[in-house]
């Protein structure tokens, strides 16, 4: 007999016991369903973190005042000192600088603010009303302030020109480092370097910024969202609102630490953390967003792994169940099987036709499991917001097949083999 042949056979016999076969997917549909769910999203979350560690944002630190920190509810940090009564803490250029030089090579301290300026140099009204979001003007830049560590961190390539120096920061010097989209929007084909860009801040008297270095845009930023490449870098020493402190220094209540791609994170929290406490003693706390995804998806992981247990003690019962039910099929038919084998049909052919039919069951079942993750999915992404992590569709489709298969192996080798060893003699005895 054909495969295709026993596959018939197999079909016909399901159909033959349509409920016990219907119960038998119901069963596998709902076992496999949670496991694969859960699989997939924990399987996810290795790569989610990996993928996040190559995110700027995740690979920055936090330096605060430890009120500061306080307020910020739920995130991990590392409090250095017990005392949590210093307010208004705030750092120097200076300081800064000091503890850069705590750091290796690989490590980058910077602050950043940014404000908004109109330029003359671009129309009041945009053309293209798609093209500018509601809350910027047409002749509008963002401007970030910072200092020459963070294009160190950012890995920022230049096009031409030069980024501004400790000195543009520290002497307050009008100087702009612009990407090159900005660039060409506002002079064309000319030569950047060198011009001159207007700008005034809440409508007050305008400055002029010359710009000194053209950044290389991507080409994927170059279609991205229209914020980005409005935004131009200068020292952040010129920023409105930054007021001085008491000796007419100005004066951050937030630090950044910007790690290179590959650098271990708990460990350089641990060096930033060293250096923080030679400069600032007790006053700060030090946060990371990528030890507070960790931590998130690692409490996320527990709770998966318990569900997925109870959904793995379920299955093993209902494939318990479903051999129950096999065997009592395959009793059933042990007349048809021994006429079969009588007429001369070999044991292995008996075996096979048995297989094909908890297998096709199984696949059935899977299939149908697959279908229910996906409501399951989007049940576990209502309640866990951010921190689920949906696991890929193909990850998801070889889990649920696969597991689908090892499911029909489980409850279908057994009777497969008893039925296979049915006495053609003895079975046409039976009524």
């Amino acid at each position: 007999m054909a495969l295709w042949d026993q596959f018939k056979w197999s079909v016909r016999h399901s159909k033959r016991q349509l409920l016990e076969s219907i119960l038998v997917v119901l069963a596998i549909a709902l076992g496999v369903g949670v496991i694969i769910t859960v699989l997939s999203m924990v399987l996810s979350v290795g790569q989610q973190y990996r993928a996040n560690e190559q995110a700027e944002h995740f690979r920055t630190l936090e330096v605060m005042g430890k009120m500061e920190a306080i307020r910020r509810e739920g995130a991990p940090l590392t409090l250095i000192g017990s005392d949590v009564d210093s307010v208004n803490w705030s750092t120097s250029l200076e300081e800064l600088d000091e503890l850069q030089a705590h750091l290796p090579a690989t490590m980058h301290a910077y602050v950043e603010t940014h404000w908004s300026a109109t330029t003359p140099l671009l129309p009041e009204e945009d053309s293209d009303e798609s093209a500018s979001p509601w809350f910027f003007g047409a002749n509008q830049l963002f401007i970030m302030g910072t200092t020459p560590e963070y294009f160190e961190f950012n890995g920022s390539k230049l096009q031409r020109g030069n980024f501004f120096l400790a000195d543009d920061v520290k002497n307050k010097n009008p100087v702009i480092v612009l990407p090159l989209g900005i660039a060409t929007e506002l002079f064309g084909d000319d030569d950047p370097v060198g011009q001159v860009i207007p700008m005034a801040i809440f409508d007050e008297e305008t400055m002029d910024y010359t710009v000194i270095g053209v950044l290389e845009q991507p080409e994927e930023e170059r279609r991205g969202f229209r914020g980005s490449s409005r935004m131009v870098y200068a020292p952040i020493t010129l920023a409105p609102y930054a007021t001085p402190g008491e000796e007419g220094q100005m004066r951050f209540s937030n630090v950044s630490i910007g790690l290179d791609v590959g650098v271990d994170i708990p460990k350089a929290l641990e060096i930033a953390t060293s250096g923080a406490q030679l400069i600032w003693g007790d006053q700060v706390a030090l946060a990371s967003s990528l030890v507070q995804f960790q931590e998130s998806q690692r409490q996320m992981q527990r709770y998966a792994l318990l569900i997925g247990v109870l959904a793995s003690i379920g299955l093993v019962i209902a494939v318990i169940n479903i051999l129950n039910l096999m065997l009592a099929r395959v009793l059933k038919r042990t007349k048809s099987v021994g006429l079969s084998i009588a007429l001369g049909s070999s044991r292995q052919m008996v075996f096979r036709q048995f297989m094909i039919e908890a297998m096709t069951l199984g696949v059935i079942g899977s299939l149908f499991g697959i279908i229910l993750s996906l409501g399951l999915e989007k049940i576990l992404k209502q309640a866990l917001g951010a921190f689920f992590s949906p696991g890929l569709w193909g990850t998801r489709v070889l889990l649920g097949v696969v597991l689908g298969l090892v499911v029909s192996l489980f409850f279908g080798v057994y009777p497969a083999y008893l039925g296979s060893r049915t006495n053609p003699v003895d079975a046409l005895r039976t009524d």
